[in-house]
């Protein structure tokens, strides 16, 4: 299974929007065609950004432990 950046697909989401918001301010046309896409973004978005926020939070660096010293028996 492969990982989901959600941080990069709210990106992408965001300039989808932006772009889409962009070419309905020039024909009210293209409002109506782009009205449902725009929709669909905008209830996705809020879920991309909550799970980019948990996914944030579960990475964990890992750091390698020192190895304990052998001891000596005797």
């Amino acid at each position: 299974m492969r990982l989901i950046d959600y941080e990069t697909l709210v990106k992408n989401c965001e300039d989808i929007i932006n772009t889409l918001e962009h070419d309905s301010m020039r024909s009210s046309g293209k409002m109506k065609m782009n009205s449902d896409q725009l929709l669909a973004l905008y209830s996705l978005l809020p879920i991309y950004k909550e799970k980019a926020a948990k996914q944030k939070a579960d990475t964990v660096k890992v750091v390698k432990a020192k190895p304990e010293p052998k001891k000596k028996e005797g």
